[in-house]
């Protein structure tokens, strides 16, 4: 089902080039948790047109978006725009050596923002995120609907 799948968003300029491949750290994540994981870093080229009718498909079948945010990206940023435009959590992945991101990003109240420093540092942050548990809701902190986390949230 649409709720059980995560779309992994990345520079497909870059996706050869990541260290320690994030993205096979992030498949494994995701597929711990007993959801899908949708990972166009991992497909082969393609014209233009091909890839955004792909991709696009693929996140109207999601519901959470983890975003390696290590490399600026046209592409990832608008994935994370449609995931706030249809209400669904973003993780996002950041090295501090890449530092600062895009105040649009972080800005989003849909947004999480993982920094990390080693592997060890991301699969220690991201073990303690229940994907089931990410939802946006109406936080009357913020008051806006926010990324939430075992009913807390995560934006105030």
């Amino acid at each position: 089902t649409m709720d059980s799948n995560v779309y992994v968003a990345c520079s497909m300029i870059k996706a050869e080039q990541l260290h320690f491949s994030l993205l096979d750290l992030i498949i494994d994540y995701v597929e711990e948790q007993e959801f899908h994981p949708f990972v166009p870093g991992k497909m082969k080229d393609a014209p233009s047109k091909v890839i955004f009718e792909r991709d696009m498909n693929w996140l109207s079948q999601s519901s959470i978006i983890i975003a390696d945010v290590n490399e600026p990206s046209h592409g990832v940023g608008m994935e994370i725009m449609y995931a706030f435009e249809h209400d669904f959590p973003v993780i996002c992945l950041l090295n501090t050596k890449n530092k600062p991101l895009s105040r649009m990003v972080e800005g989003s109240p849909h947004t999480y923002v993982i920094e990390y420093e080693s592997k060890q540092d991301l699969t220690d942050s991201l073990s303690e995120i229940n994907l089931s548990e990410l939802e946006i809701v109406e936080c009357k902190g913020c008051q806006e609907k926010t990324l939430h986390h075992s009913k807390k949230c995560l934006k105030c």
